[in-house]
């Protein structure tokens, strides 16, 4: 499955968009928002932010 993340749909006035499986687009999302800003969020934390976005569990972690 194919998981894309805007970073300004969590906040953030940033361009960038993630795209890929669900462990590469996490992992992307939290050194974008490590390098960007200066956030060292936990990988639990990252799939905490796109559950509540819509996603289910279940797609993020296949």
């Amino acid at each position: 499955m194919t998981l894309k993340i805007k970073v300004s749909d969590y906040g953030f006035d940033d361009d960038c968009v993630i795209t890929g499986e669900p462990e590469e687009v996490i992992e992307k999302f939290r050194a974008h928002m490590e390098e960007e800003h200066g956030i060292d969020y936990t990988k639990e934390a990252v799939i905490q932010m796109i559950q509540n976005r819509g996603h289910s569990l279940d797609s993020i972690k296949k």
